[in-house]
């Protein structure tokens, strides 16, 4: 195993395959299972997220996950008055980059594997601090619902693929994000690459839906595999 850091009593070591931390003597493996098996790995140096083997970061094209964070957040230029709304934390790297410049970020994780291994991660420091960045546990699908009208100056939603999360998909949750959004207000929606060279298109299928549920000046970004909408 290679040494990677040290923070406070804790000591992190990866292989290719797993991160490792010690603590106290005793060895543990950043993984676990719970409906699923949930892991960290590194991917140049930093911590990305699997599940089931399935890696929850794009890094093709990007030095690191913590690249693309700030891609994502540079293209919805956000400001130090803005409060955001990410919609699926994982790591919790785009909501930690966007607190760098907004007043306020919300992020949701649905899963608590996901937000206990964010807790084990030294690259997620700060999610849990009374900082900037208030984190719930909850299913956004839901938990939207209940939030106020325009509540948001820009909102991030970056998603597990439509065959984990299709409902994150439908017209109904984007009219939702519409609603919370306020006028102005910038959307950042990771499609992915789905059907690519098939034929199929995601990106002009969410676009679609996107604008049946009000949205306007809609373009995809192809580097991020992400679209860009405004209310």
């Amino acid at each position: 195993m290679k040494f990677l850091m040290k923070k406070g009593d804790i000591e992190y070591f990866s292989n290719d395959r797993f991160m490792f931390a010690k603590e106290h003597d005793e060895v543990f493996k950043l993984a676990i299972f719970e409906n699923a098996y949930y892991k960290l790995r590194l991917f140049n140096g930093v911590p990305i997220l699997e599940i089931d083997g399935l890696r929850m970061h794009l890094v093709k094209g990007f030095r690191t996950p913590l690249e693309y964070a700030e891609k994502v957040v540079s293209a919805l230029g956000i400001s130090k008055q803005h409060s955001v709304l990410d919609t699926c934390m994982g790591l919790g790297y785009t909501a930690l980059e966007a607190s760098k410049k907004a007043i306020h970020v919300t992020t949701c994780e649905i899963s608590q594997a996901v937000i206990s291994l964010a807790h084990m991660n030294p690259w997620s420091n700060g999610l849990f601090d009374k900082g900037p960045v208030e984190v719930l546990h909850a299913d956004i699908s839901r938990k939207i619902c209940d939030m106020d009208d325009s509540s948001f100056d820009s909102i991030i939603h970056d998603p597990p693929r439509f065959s984990k999360a299709g409902e994150l998909y439908s017209l109904a949750f984007h009219s939702q994000l519409f609603r919370v959004l306020k006028p102005g207000g910038t959307l950042f929606h990771y499609v992915g690459s789905v059907g690519k060279g098939k034929g199929r298109k995601i990106h002009h299928e969410v676009a679609k839906r996107l604008k049946e549920a009000g949205f306007k000046k809609i373009f995809f970004k192809p580097k991020l595999q992400g679209l860009i909408a405004r209310k």
